[in-house]
């Protein structure tokens, strides 16, 4: 699985999130100024965070807090993610850990909350993403070919 999930969401959304995870996989990605939402030219885990929870509710079509396989594939499509319709039932399965069949955005943060990532992304260690660091991350990806696996 890609490990830049700040480029996603949603996740996880770096947060969280169907749509960060298809973003993880090769769906569109936020931009810098998508994350900062307060615009003062850094990222913080918690605009992460609120950004991964935002998509996640945009995923939830049917508002009661969980993700199906059907709004997972929805969101997919939607985002024009051909890639995270067919992994959206390997994704379940794997984020699900009570397996209800269902994704709660709980369970996206625990395996996809991105802060692994973000310390990663945060060369200076100062707790934040500049605008430097974010870029420099992007620069990086250019030049990756595919991801060798799903699970990694």
């Amino acid at each position: 699985m890609n490990k830049i999930v700040i480029f996603a969401l949603a996740a996880t959304a770096m947060v969280a999130s169907a749509p960060v995870m298809a973003r993880e996989h090769g769906g569109p990605r936020p931009d810098f100024s998508q994350l900062d939402a307060n615009g003062d030219g850094q990222i913080t885990q918690a605009e992460v965070k609120a950004f991964g929870a935002a998509e996640f509710a945009k995923a939830d079509t049917d508002g009661n807090g969980s993700l199906t396989l059907e709004e997972l594939t929805a969101r997919a499509k939607a985002d024009r993610s051909k890639k995270m319709g067919k992994r959206a039932k390997r994704m379940l399965k794997r984020v699900d850990s009570d397996g209800n069949g269902t994704i709660e955005l709980a369970e996206m943060q625990e395996k996809h909350g991105g802060m692994r990532m973000f310390d990663r992304m945060d060369e200076n260690e100062d707790g934040v993403i500049s605008q430097e660091e974010f870029d420099a991350i992007k620069g990086k990806r250019r030049g990756r070919g595919k991801h060798k696996s799903d699970d990694e």
